[in-house]
């Protein structure tokens, strides 16, 4: 078990109380004995006691700990988000807990109710906040949360401005020929409506798919093109394509890391985030909030480009040569990808 003050005043014959003005140099520790303070230190040595950061950093109002709340880890990009992030709030002293939800929406309120409870001093939010009612229940107000995916007006957010990429989206989806598109994303679908609209495009398969692994616009006529907030389902796409024997509609996918391209004449643009900036960006923002509580809520967002195939081949190579994406680069050049 691990040693406590407890236990080094128990083998010393003080009290609790005088082993713990010693060790966290109080003031008044200078009126104990020396040969006391040989005998605390010969305890600390024999007992390999170590003070609790966490209660240490408690006392002082802060647990040094920031959580995460995602859906899974099991795809490239969260597993390589939680590891980044994980990696960045080291830098800055902070631990990272993660909640994951398995895309449940009461392990999410439990996961969120969990972070809480083990008095994480922020909380990076990539999922839809719950209604006003449940944040309410938790007393949340004053609580830092950055949202990544959503924009809840109670709380700080760091959205994609997705805007304009979408919007040079749809022009290049006319410039093709394309009049029946499948939005296969609600995130895409709320801007591109009304972009497509104005092309006189129209949205086909429902207003947007909600599974990545059934695509029954595929089984009438298919669509002229697919614009996915989603590499996966984008792959994905392709593979039941070529199951069924059909030419892959054209393709606008979103692109964030290596492992997302996809090397396709059918791939008419990609709408680009990049990475590291926006990690950094994102960790940086909550140590601002933390340090600057009383600073008014922001919605903040970040520039997301859009890039033909050739731009994009371009830029994955930049990104393959930098050491950041090394674990990448090592799995792609030996699945030769």
């Amino acid at each position: 078990m691990r040693a406590t003050i407890k236990d080094i005043a128990k083998r010393v014959g003080v009290s609790s109380s005088l082993v713990s003005l010693y060790l966290n140099n109080r003031p008044l520790a200078a009126r104990i004995a020396e040969s006391t303070k040989r005998k605390i230190d010969a305890a600390v040595k024999e007992l390999n006691y170590a003070p609790s950061a966490t209660a240490r950093a408690l006392r002082k109002g802060k647990s040094k700990t920031l959580g995460l709340v995602v859906a899974d880890l099991c795809s490239d990009y969260s597993s390589f988000f939680a590891q980044t992030l994980l990696d960045e709030c080291s830098r800055y002293g902070y631990q990272l807990l993660i909640g994951i939800t398995h895309y449940d929406p009461e392990e999410e309120k439990r996961v969120l109710a969990n972070l809480i409870a083990r008095q994480t001093d922020g909380i990076f939010y990539a999922l839809r906040l719950f209604p006003a009612d449940f944040l309410k229940s938790l007393n949340l107000q004053n609580y830092p949360i950055l949202q990544l995916s959503s924009a809840a007006p109670e709380f700080q957010s760091m959205e994609l401005a997705r805007e304009e990429a979408l919007k040079q989206c749809a022009g290049k989806l006319y410039e093709y020929g394309c009049r029946k598109v499948v939005v296969a994303h609600e995130s895409w679908a709320n801007i591109l409506e009304k972009e497509l609209e104005a092309y006189g495009i129209k949205i086909v398969g429902g207003r947007y798919a909600t599974t990545s692994d059934d695509f029954p616009y595929l089984n009438d006529t298919p669509p002229d093109a697919v614009a996915s907030d989603s590499s996966i389902y984008a792959r994905l796409l392709r593979a039941r394509c070529r199951e069924l024997g059909i030419p892959m509609p054209y393709l606008c996918y979103s692109y964030s890391l290596p492992s997302d391209f996809i090397d396709d004449p059918r791939v008419i643009a990609v709408t680009v985030s990049d990475y590291k900036t926006r990690l950094s960006g994102i960790v940086s923002r909550m140590i601002r909030m933390l340090e600057n509580p009383k600073e008014p809520v922001a919605h903040l967002k970040e520039p997301v480009r859009l890039m033909s195939l050739d731009e994009l081949r371009e830029y994955r190579c930049a990104q393959l040569k930098d050491p950041y994406y090394e674990p990448f680069r090592i799995r792609i050049k030996y699945e030769g990808n």
